[in-house]
């Protein structure tokens, strides 16, 4: 799977349907991609709010809070939460185009990762649009930092996602990866990974309206050196792994692929919004072009995917994880 496979936008070839509890409100919502032949991006709609107001763009303007997830909201104050795993889908997918239908605030949980998303999106196929992409080229290094956390764009002829965690005591430990995009590998090395959190902040956590629908089969639990689920990691490196996944939603959110060395250390969803906020404040930073622009510009070196849309069967996801340990359905 990859971001970049096709000079042309597309979006689904039919409509997919899935139903989950919201990982931090606990309701149950029923959630919608439908194809679109419309060139706007990613468009959410809360179906039980009158269509003249329940329509959010997944543009960056729209994020208005970050806490534990991405949360959208439009002019009328409606909002969409939880949004970057399906982002990330979306976008490893190569996916431009899509209308998002939920009844309720936030998109479902799932399993914790965009295993499920990307599993349906592969099933319903993918169509090519009459438009060319474009992608987003950084020109110049980007930073933005609080305290010890750190997240940043280099310059860089592809598009690829660093990320290093620090959780001394814990399971976690020190952890890294890197995922190239060229690499064609969405769906084997980054799409499984599952989100987690910390046994001793839950209760806290829910007395502040989060992690209501909290449960071992949506995240990871850590205690201290312990991983309370009874499934293994599906990683040696899925913590880190994840965080890639959630910087690839929240950057999707731009709407163009970035091409640049994403970084980050202890990053995350604040972090991640202000680094494409600083990037987009200032043309300097970046340069728009097509696709075809950018494809003459690299060569095909960097270009690795066909116009053709492929996908990817279950058997290569379970042979080709460098470090996988268990897959589960469900």
């Amino acid at each position: 799977m990859s971001s970049l496979k096709s000079h042309f936008q597309t979006t689904i070839d039919r409509t997919i349907s899935f139903v989950g509890i919201g990982v931090h409100s606990g309701d149950v919502a029923i959630l919608k991609l439908k194809p679109t032949t419309q060139t706007r991006g990613i468009i959410f709609r809360r179906t039980d709010i009158p269509r003249d107001k329940g329509e959010v763009l997944a543009r960056p303007y729209n994020v208005s809070n970050t806490t534990l997830s991405t949360t959208l909201t439009n002019d009328y104050g409606i909002s969409v939460s939880t949004v970057e795993h399906l982002m990330a889908a979306l976008f490893g997918c190569g996916i431009d185009n899509v209308i998002v239908e939920i009844d309720g605030p936030e998109i479902p949980i799932l399993d914790g990762s965009a295993k499920d998303f990307v599993i349906n999106i592969e099933q319903a196929g993918v169509r090519r649009l009459e438009k060319e992409r474009s992608v987003l080229w950084v020109q110049r290094k980007v930073e933005v930092s609080d305290g010890d956390k750190s997240a940043m764009f280099l310059p860089s002829l592809s598009q690829s996602f660093s990320v290093s965690l620090d959780f001394p005591g814990t399971a976690i430990g020190q952890q890294s990866f890197r995922y190239d995009t060229n690499s064609l590998g969405f769906k084997q090395q980054i799409a499984n990974a599952r989100t987690f959190g910390f046994a001793e902040q839950v209760e806290a956590l829910k007395e502040a309206g989060f992690a209501k629908g909290g449960l071992l089969s949506n995240a990871i639990l850590v205690d201290k050196l312990k991983i309370v689920n009874q499934e293994q990691l599906r990683y040696k490196t899925e913590f880190a792994r994840h965080k890639v996944l959630d910087a690839m939603g929240d950057l999707a959110l731009s709407g163009y692929p970035i091409i640049a060395d994403y970084h980050s250390h202890k990053g995350g969803h604040e972090l991640n919004h202000k680094l494409v906020s600083k990037l987009m404040s200032d043309q300097r930073n970046w340069r728009l072009m097509t696709y075809t622009e950018y494809a003459d510009l690299v060569g095909p070196h960097f270009i690795t995917a066909s116009d053709n849309v492929q996908s990817t069967t279950d058997e290569r996801y379970r042979d080709n994880a460098q470090d996988y340990v268990c897959f589960k359905e469900g």
